[in-house]
């Protein structure tokens, strides 16, 4: 998967070097579990989830953040996590293990009807726990959802909001709890090729 770099004045992918170094990172890490997020660019995976995604890096996990706009990547990368653009990451898939947990934006599936059909999918597989935030599944999915607050520890609360102030948002969006709606059993099937297989490897 591509890795976005660092420069706010204009974020690009790295090459094919970059990408293979990510990938045997990963496969050094077998044991590790992992927690892939998917939003539309970078800030908005800081806003909504940032708490979430630096407390899940602090307990051991790989964090991949997959965006579909370039952004500035310095902010999720104070909060543990590694950026890569979405669409290569759909495009080159991997036989790596699949991530244990999957957030998505509800902005990103609404726009993206390739995502809505691959998160019904990994629902149905049982293999992923499927969240999103700004919206409830069962508005943009197939999939029934309940609600859950997520309570950022004190120094996921003091990273986000240094996340914040590094990205130029202001500090006063940074709560202390984080929405989600977890997906449950989708009322209907649908035969699609699994997100969650296609955003493993980086």
């Amino acid at each position: 998967m591509t890795i976005l770099t660092t420069s706010f004045a204009g974020p690009h992918v790295h090459g094919a070097r970059e990408v293979a170094r990510a990938r045997s990172s990963a496969r050094k890490r077998p044991l590790r579990y992992r927690l892939a997020a998917i939003a539309r660019d970078p800030m908005e995976a800081v806003v909504f989830a940032g708490g979430w995604l630096f407390d899940h890096s602090m307990a051991g996990w790989d964090i991949s953040v997959h965006v579909l706009e370039d952004g500035p990547i310095l902010p999720l990368e104070i909060l543990g996590a590694r950026v890569f653009d979405l669409r290569y990451s759909l495009d080159h898939p991997t036989d790596d293990p699949w991530p244990q947990s999957l957030a998505i934006s509800a902005s990103v599936l609404d726009v993206h009807e390739r995502l809505r059909m691959s998160a019904v999918a990994a629902v149905e597989t049982g293999r992923v726990d499927l969240r999103t935030w700004a919206a409830a599944p069962s508005d943009v999915l197939e999939l029934s959802a309940s609600s859950t607050r997520y309570h950022l520890s004190v120094a996921a609360q003091a990273f986000k909001r240094r996340a914040l102030e590094v990205s130029g948002l202001p500090v006063s969006v940074a709560h202390a709890v984080e929405d989600f709606e977890v997906a449950s059993a989708p009322s209907t099937g649908h035969h699609a090729e699994s997100l969650s297989a296609r955003l493993a490897a980086r």
